[in-house]
């Protein structure tokens, strides 16, 4: 089942930041190491108005939860103009994965997203994350963008 979180949960939701951070961290050490994320950032997300975090119960524990934000694009000449829907973070806990709580969370996204009337959701992922890319394909999404980097040996 699929919930909008709350206050109560933010103690669940940093645990599993915990592990979404210790898995980060294994894909690109350069960039990521194992820590936790600010309460308060939790917290204003829930309670912003733009934003929620939606966490999936299974057996009555909380095994996932995902981090959406309705976005504007910049007033930029160039640019189409609208509302989006960012996926900043999703993580199912690893014993949980391949059971459909991913896709289920994916889906209350797309509801909230057309909710707030956003004309699509955008996304980041790590090159690396296969099984997040696999599930990410499955359901529509397709490549926009690549970020590449060039590591420099500093003596």
């Amino acid at each position: 089942m699929t919930r909008k979180a709350t206050n109560n949960d933010i103690p669940v939701i940093s645990e599993l930041y915990r592990e979404q951070f210790r898995e980060m961290a294994k894909l690109i050490p350069d960039f990521i190491k194992e820590g936790d994320q600010n309460t308060a950032f939790i917290e204003n997300t829930i309670n912003d108005e733009d934003s929620d975090i939606l966490v999936y119960e299974n057996d009555g524990m909380i095994v996932g939860f995902i981090l959406l934000q309705s976005k504007t694009r910049p007033d930029f000449s160039f640019m189409l103009p609208g509302k989006y829907c960012y996926i900043m973070d999703i993580l199912v806990t690893e014993n949980h994965r391949g059971k459909g709580f991913g896709t289920a969370l994916m889906n209350a996204a797309k509801k909230w997203a057309k909710e707030r009337d956003c004309k699509f959701i955008n996304l980041d992922v790590l090159i690396n994350n296969t099984g997040a890319i696999k599930l990410y394909e499955k359901l529509g999404f397709i490549p926009k963008a690549q970020e590449m980097y060039c590591k420099l040996n500093n003596n």
